[in-house]
């Protein structure tokens, strides 16, 4: 039972902020015309923000394979990074951000291609509930479900390299510790972003102060939901983590539907029947990742 105290608020409330978030960053990518340059102001207040961990004490200095381990899950992060903003900026918040909970599923299964989990029954029930979520989340219309689709797809391979990168985190973090590693992590999705720069649609002087507001505000929420789910990791466990966190989908719908229009969203516009339909759909895929994670 949750007490005024309880940690368990946590992840929630992390969810209700990265829903937030995902609504602000949705508005910015659309008012600076390309998500490029919004992706790279956010990662790199996350590189920024993250590299103060380097100012914690360790016990292990990190060796050339410590960095190595963490420039890597950098990558990863990045490309699941680049896919979120394509997923926002491209689809419907009220359809990517459900997909982008079914993160826990791909760990599931990456964890058994690499040998760390056998196949099991509630796997395969998972994998049911979540394709039936995903023609829920599709559904609409023609220019609707085009639209949706495109949500689907980059929301899932923003999933996919998450999930790899939390399957090698796993494998490697404890090698070094969680502050440098994170610090370097972060620090090498900053210094990829640089990458982004060809791919802008006019300079960062060009954006409007609604674009950098946006980027601005809606990295530092991303980041302070991030600090909340790593905190919660620590206290409840990865597990019970992230049942609550994939809150955000639910949430994700309801703000849409409630608060979109504060955004310049204008996903409410699709009608009750379309919204109700991604509700429902996000609410499976919520009950997969439960059914995922229930006995672990």
């Amino acid at each position: 039972m949750m007490t005024d105290f309880s940690p368990r608020w946590i992840p929630l409330i992390s969810a209700a902020v990265y829903a937030v978030a995902a609504l602000v960053l949705k508005r910015a990518t659309k008012e600076a015309g390309d998500p490029w340059r919004v992706s790279f102001l956010v990662n790199g207040i996350l590189g920024l923000g993250f590299s103060l961990l380097w100012f914690l004490p360790s016990d292990h200095p990190g060796s050339g394979e410590n960095f190595g381990h963490a420039i890597i899950c950098g990558g990863c992060f990045f490309i699941g990074q680049v896919f979120t903003f394509l997923a926002l900026s491209r689809g419907d918040v009220s359809v990517a951000t459900p997909v982008l909970g079914t993160k826990v599923i791909f760990v599931a299964w990456l964890s058994l291609m690499m040998g760390v989990a056998q196949i099991a029954v509630e796997i395969w029930v998972a994998v049911g509930l979540t394709a039936m979520g995903m023609v829920l989340l599709g559904g609409g219309g023609r220019r609707k479900h085009a639209v949706a689709i495109r949500g689907i797809i980059y929301g899932c391979l923003a999933a996919g390299f998450f999930a790899l990168t939390d399957v090698l985190q796993q494998r490697w973090i404890n090698q070094w510790g969680f502050a440098h590693y994170a610090a370097t992590m972060f620090l090498t999705i900053g210094v990829l972003s640089v990458g982004l720069i060809p791919w802008f649609g006019g300079s960062l002087r060009e954006l409007s102060g609604v674009a950098w507001r946006g980027s601005l505000g809606g990295g530092m929420l991303l980041a302070m939901q991030a600090a909340g789910v790593t905190w919660s990791i620590g206290m409840l466990g990865a597990t019970t983590t992230n049942v609550l966190y994939n809150s955000r989908g639910i949430w994700s719908v309801a703000l849409v539907w409630a608060i979109g229009g504060w955004f310049g969203n204008a996903e409410r516009e699709h009608g009750a029947g379309v919204m109700g339909r991604r509700l429902a759909g996000a609410g499976m895929l919520l009950l997969a990742i439960v059914v995922v994670t229930w006995k672990s």
